[in-house]
């Protein structure tokens, strides 16, 4: 630093007159060295940083609270407010092209554009291209996967743990039931190299996420780089989430129950991400942690709002491929927090951005030696700390999408296209082909009059033409104005070019009956792979071992004090109903779960009337509210849809299913049990044994 400072000032002071110290001169001085301070600060600050990516599945612009004063979403909400927000930050129009291009640092153009179901083959990102996991590996970082994958699963070199991760956790392809982790007749849930049996239908999956994000982040050496790649699988439908998240909206009175249902998903989502930055500030990483977060796509018309985005998930309009994105954490200079960059900017470009501060080359010569696409990504880091002083990104064009994909109208979009340019400072969209949505959403939407389902199109002639620095909302078209012919022929032809440069990854937009065969002989029942792979790499370093998942019919007991036991008893102290206490290990210590992991009294069902499920008598909250709070008591009652107790055998808690923080908690004197917060001593220690 002392070097490039008095480099700057001899050469100021020493030129050969006032006359060529102009404030223009002056001025790019000053920007050169801001650059080169904020970029070696930052870098000498944070030696490859923790780096956490929070992808949020369909998230709409305007659900978050940053954005919009109808979601619940303090968490993001202060992360952001503490960040940059990133306000011109591209991705593909929907899920797998999207995932894709981060993963490999192409544009979707020139990796994927197409949304493989589970039973079609190839997809998601070529074996022959080298992913953002395998590049972070090869430096040193331990990288996990949690949630979302859809980047290719038909055969097993295609999964996570042979791109790059040392572990994987959550589904395959790009959608399915958030309770039961259903699709398409059979389960969708994976860890690591075969079937997260026993898992499934345990719990909703945000909470699983969010413990396995938790599982990770304890576990993991603190001297390693992490890369904690959390891809949620909300807001993304089927639209389910526990009554809990959909009640703190009640003071809103909110009456069309897609959109209520949505904004109580994302902030499931929102509770989850605090919880995780909790557990990074707890063990100390992050001071040293990049924090990125942002959608895949714009959200769905039908229970998202992009508001005041023109379009939705699908189209090229802006609601469809402009998404909610910021960048904080405890690496970033003081100077920019707080701040937000309007400059250019595509999910592809982290590719390129993290090796800046990771340390490894941003190329892929085994995608050149196999003739595959170049990356496509552009290191923005400089333009991201640079604070207003660098006002503009180093990007200035981007094609989002292609019309040469003859897939992509039956993968999830309509035929369409876009493409940006800046010219002259001005960044200029020409929108082509057919889109599936057009509409100008409300502030607060959908509703029951209007979700812009009937706002297709089909544009003609070269397409639309719009100045987004003057108009970012997409309200004008100047595709028809003379003064800007000149205009519309250059973008034409660079939209032109992304055509002439598609590129689609191997396999077929069809249907295999092959995937169904295997998934019901093979995986007993689960989606997986079904084709002969092609040179497996080896195994990645060890992740954390495995938790095992929970067995029914067992006792459970504290292992600080092998002489006490769950159990439950008659008190006075909640009317007549029984109580769980931490007592004498009896008939009234034996525990057994339903299929989705709840857990009932044996003692009490058996005197119950059999066969009937209301019978059974459940562990749960009182009162039952969806009550989080600590020192909750917990009583035996029947059970309702969200509130109800389960086993995490790698942590060791008894887990509530509805408060995904809290578990059951005692200490060794026995007495009524109550919730506590699950990283509480009195909360761990559960073992379970075959018997007394």
């Amino acid at each position: 630093l002392m070097i490039m400072f008095r480099t700057c000032h001899f050469t100021m002071s020493h030129m050969k007159s006032a006359s060529d110290r102009t404030p223009a001169t002056v001025m790019i001085f000053t920007r050169v060295a801001f650059v080169l301070t904020t970029t070696i600060l930052a870098r000498a600050s944070s030696i490859q940083p923790h780096i956490v990516y929070y992808l949020v599945d369909d998230l709409g612009y305007a659900n978050v609270g940053f954005h919009n004063d109808e979601p619940l979403t303090p968490n993001i909400d202060k992360l952001a407010a503490t960040g940059v927000v990133l306000e011109s930050f591209y991705t593909y129009k929907y899920c797998s092209p999207t995932r894709s291009s981060f993963m490999s640092g192409r544009l979707p153009i020139h990796v994927n554009q197409q949304n493989h179901p589970p039973s079609f083959p190839g997809g998601g990102v070529p074996l022959g291209m080298t992913t953002i996991a395998d590049k972070l590996s090869s430096v040193g970082y331990s990288c996990h996967q949690i949630g979302k994958w859809h980047c290719g699963m038909s055969s097993v070199d295609r999964l996570p743990v042979h791109r790059g991760f040392n572990s994987s956790f959550g589904y395959l392809s790009g959608a399915e039931d958030h309770y039961t982790q259903t699709r398409g007749g059979f389960v969708d849930f994976w860890r690591s190299t075969g079937p997260a049996v026993g898992y499934n239908g345990t719990s909703y999956s945000t909470f699983m996420y969010t413990r396995e994000q938790l599982r990770i982040i304890e576990t993991h050496d603190a001297q390693t780089p992490l890369f904690l790649y959390m891809a949620f699988q909300n807001v993304h439908g089927p639209t389910q989430v526990p009554a809990n998240y959909t009640d703190l909206y009640k003071s809103k009175d909110i009456n069309y129950t897609p959109r209520l249902l949505c904004l109580g998903m994302i902030a499931a989502v929102d509770e989850s991400i605090g919880v995780s930055l909790q557990a990074l500030k707890d063990r100390g990483l992050y001071n040293n942690t990049l924090v990125i977060f942002t959608s895949d796509n714009g959200g769905p018309h039908d229970h998202a709002n992009n508001f005041p985005l023109r379009g939705s998930k699908g189209a090229d309009f802006e609601g469809g491929v402009r998404v909610a994105a910021f960048i904080a954490g405890g690496i970033l200079p003081d100077g920019v927090r707080g701040t937000t960059k309007y400059g250019l900017m595509h999910i592809c470009d982290w590719y390129a951005t993290l090796a800046d501060l990771a340390g490894y080359k941003a190329d892929d010569p085994r995608a050149a030696a196999a003739g595959l696409p170049a990356i496509d990504s552009v290191n923005q880091w400089p333009f991201l700390v640079g604070g207003d002083r660098v006002p503009h990104s180093n990007r200035t064009a981007l094609c989002l999408s292609s019309m040469a994909d003859p897939g992509n109208a039956t993968s999830g979009g309509v035929g369409g296209s876009g493409t940006i340019l800046v010219i002259n400072g001005t960044k200029w969209k020409l929108v082509r082909g057919s889109q599936g949505t057009s509409f100008f959403p409300g502030v607060h939407m959908p509703n029951s009059s209007h979700d812009g389902s009937d706002s297709g199109i089909t544009i003609p002639g070269a397409g639309m033409l719009f100045n987004l620095t003057a108009d970012p909302n997409e309200h004008v078209d100047l595709s028809a104005v003379g003064a800007h012919a000149e205009v519309l022929q250059t973008i034409s032809a660079h939209a032109v070019a992304c055509d002439a440069s598609y590129y689609q990854s191997d396999g077929r937009d069809a249907n295999d009956n092959s995937a169904a065969a295997a998934a019901r002989s093979t995986y007993g029942g689960f989606w997986g792979p079904w084709l002969a792979p092609g040179p497996v790499p080896p195994p990645p370093t060890p992740a954390p071992p495995n938790p095992h998942p929970p067995q029914a019919g067992v006792f459970y007991k504290n292992s600080a004090n092998s002489a006490l036991c769950l159990a439950h008893e008659k008190k006075a102290l909640i009317s007549d109903q029984p109580v769980v206490v931490f007592g004498k290990c009896d008939s009234t210590s034996k525990w057994a779960h339903d299929s989705d992991g709840a857990i009932y009294s044996v003692d009490l069902n058996n005197s119950a009337a059999a066969g009937q499920e209301t019978a059974k008598k459940y562990i749960r909250h009182h009162p039952p509210e969806g009550t989080c709070a600590v020192g909750v008591t917990d009583i035996i009652g029947i059970r309702t849809t969200e509130i109800y107790t389960t086993f995490d055998a790698a942590a060791g808690t008894l887990q509530s299913a509805n408060c995904p923080d809290m578990c059951i908690g005692a200490s060794g004197q026995g007495g009524v049990v109550s919730l506590v917060k699950c990283s509480d001593a009195a909360a761990q220690g559960w073992t379970q044994t075959p018997g007394i």
